[in-house]
């Protein structure tokens, strides 16, 4: 499920049992937001869900700052290409420095609260990505 609203973590069932309160949430690395809870079933793919949240942040952007204005739109095409089996190991790197720094040094929340769920997904949902792999 997503806890959060449109930029909340990812959470696996398996921490399903978390209290929904501040501080409960943020000891598994989400957080409350807009205090929205989407429920997803088992045929989710995170790694799509992951993309998304890069688009959304690529089209919600005022442009201001590079991380997100660029960072999203990057993040979009870094996943574009883990989804088509190219170099998944290091895209998945990339990906993840990606966020480090749309997460670090964005000027407002959209840019700096889009990392928590590719983040998210990357940590309790890898094997989304990497089924992607070529053979």
């Amino acid at each position: 499920m997503q806890i959060g609203g449109p930029l909340g973590a990812y959470v696996p069932a398996a921490q399903f049992d978390t209290p929904v309160d501040y501080e409960a949430l943020s000891e598994i690395g989400a957080l409350l937001g807009h205090g929205g809870i989407v429920a997803f079933d088992d045929t989710v793919d995170m790694a799509h869900m992951a993309r998304y949240a890069m688009e959304f942040c690529a089209i919600e952007s005022c442009g201001k700052c590079t991380p997100c204005r660029i960072g999203s739109t990057r993040g979009m095409e870094v996943i574009d290409r883990i989804m088509v089996g190219v170099n998944p190991q290091q895209n998945l790197t990339l990906l993840e420095e990606l966020c480090d720094t749309m997460l670090n040094g964005s000027l407002c929340g959209l840019g700096g609260m889009t990392p928590f769920p590719v983040q998210s997904a990357l940590k309790h949902f890898r094997q989304d990505f990497l089924k992607f792999r070529n053979p």
